[in-house]
């Protein structure tokens, strides 16, 4: 009797450990889910967000709150340079579509303008070296915390994030519409424009569907094994499949056709579907502060340290600073800039302090070797360490700044790194 009860007690136990290992892999996937966060840019390699596309001046309307109500309407507005030297091994095409990114359809895209020009549902033409400036209108959908940004989609190349920002919508969308007035003049709400005729579609298709899967499941399924294995392929089909694969073929078309008729009937003034891709001219180039070149650049592994050296002519009329690096959504202040101070409602990353050696300013004609390091565990947070990957190359933005405020973007698009690993590993480099 101690036995049985020992034996049931383990079974018990086995039972209630199945039922937690269970239990465990089922809430595992979910807690992943929910910790899931961004847009996954991090994902991308490091010479593709520092070397292809570069967002900058970026910003949000609804900053600082970063709250907005449903159906409250918000801008985006920035520039963006493709960078002048782009890689080899990415594919270029210039065309490209402008678009703002977020997790499903929470928010709708009213507009948006590519140089004041604007652009809806066209892709455009861009030129390596250009800048672009963009403006964004959307319109807060769904309730929720929601990481948003812009983004441009490049064909070949591939999607590339721009700084985002987690905005919360509030409110309920329960009387949300979305009307807009068709070239007939008619006023259509597309929160569910079509949506009867939709599921109706959907239900007959996937009836019909059912019925043809319960017609052949409802066969011996070991017996027409059984003369596929004997060769007897023939034996397969009775005059009565037959006929109903008939009627099957027959009914589509003819539903299909009908269909098509109505619909044709319901709506005879109909377009095609536009592909006209449009080209953008850049923005005239900034005004001439300085030229420039980058001789050497090397990255401190165990120091988390990005440094070069940069080779500064001033060829204006007024001195001249360096105060700022911008690579893959990420900004390093020069400290020694009076003013030049993080700003809460930068949307990008604050990658820290950038040392900059000589830390006097550039004077007119003079021409000054400087060295720029940039220390920041942000380096591997953003997996911006190029000494794992294949193409060890840096890119990004430099903003020089004379005393009237005037300001040079200087792009760095095909520098190689060296890493240093320090001397206890490998013997150093």
């Amino acid at each position: 009797m101690k036995k049985l009860n020992f034996e049931t007690g383990m079974k018990k136990l086995v039972r209630v450990g199945a039922a937690f290992l269970l239990t465990g892999l089922m809430i595992t996937p979910l807690s992943s889910l929910f910790a899931v966060q961004g847009m996954g840019a991090k994902s991308q390699e490091a010479f593709l967000r520092m070397r292809t596309v570069t967002f900058f001046d970026t910003r949000f309307s609804f900053t600082p709150s970063n709250r907005v109500k449903v159906g409250d309407e918000f801008t985006c507005t920035g520039k963006v340079m493709l960078m002048p030297t782009w890689p080899q091994e990415i594919p270029f095409s210039g065309i490209s579509f402008f678009n703002f990114f977020v997790p499903g359809p929470q928010v709708l895209r009213k507009a948006i303008f590519v140089n004041e020009k604007y652009f809806q549902f066209n892709s455009v033409v861009l030129e390596k070296g250009g800048v672009y400036e963009y403006k964004m209108i959307n319109q807060a959908r769904t309730p929720g915390i929601w990481p948003v940004g812009p983004m441009v989609s490049m064909e070949e190349a591939g999607p590339f994030i721009g700084p985002e920002e987690y905005l919360t919508i509030e409110g309920s969308n329960a009387g949300f519409t979305n009307p807009v007035k068709t070239l007939l003049g008619n006023t259509i709400d597309l929160e569910n424009y079509g949506e009867a005729r939709m599921i109706m579609w959907t239900l007959l298709t996937s009836a019909i569907a059912v019925a043809w899967l319960i017609y052949w499941c409802s066969k011996p399924f070991t017996r027409r094994l059984g003369l596929v294995a004997a060769g007897r392929k023939e034996d397969l089909f009775s005059p009565m499949d037959r006929q109903v694969c008939f009627l099957f073929t027959i009914g589509t078309i003819v539903l299909v056709a009908a269909a098509a008729m109505i619909t044709k009937a319901q709506y005879p003034i109909t377009i095609p579907i536009q592909e006209t891709k449009y080209y953008i001219k850049p923005l005239p180039p900034e005004p001439a502060l300085i030229q420039a070149e980058v001789t050497d650049a090397t990255y401190d592994v165990p120091g988390r340290t990005l440094s070069f050296h940069i080779q500064v002519k001033n060829v204006g009329d007024k001195p001249v600073v360096l105060k700022e690096f911008l690579t893959a959504n990420v900004r390093f202040l020069n400290p020694d800039v009076p003013g030049n101070t993080w700003n809460e409602n930068y949307p990008e990353v604050n990658g820290g302090p950038m040392k900059v050696t000589p830390s006097e300013p550039i004077n007119p004609g003079e021409t000054k070797t400087l060295e720029v390091s940039m220390q920041s565990a942000e380096w591997e947070n953003q997996r911006l360490t190029m000494y794992h990957e294949s193409t060890n190359r840096f890119g990004g933005l430099l903003f020089f700044s004379d005393t009237s405020g005037t300001r040079q973007v200087f792009a760095i698009a095909d520098q190689i790194v060296i890493p240093k690993f320090g001397g206890a590993i490998g013997g150093g480099m």
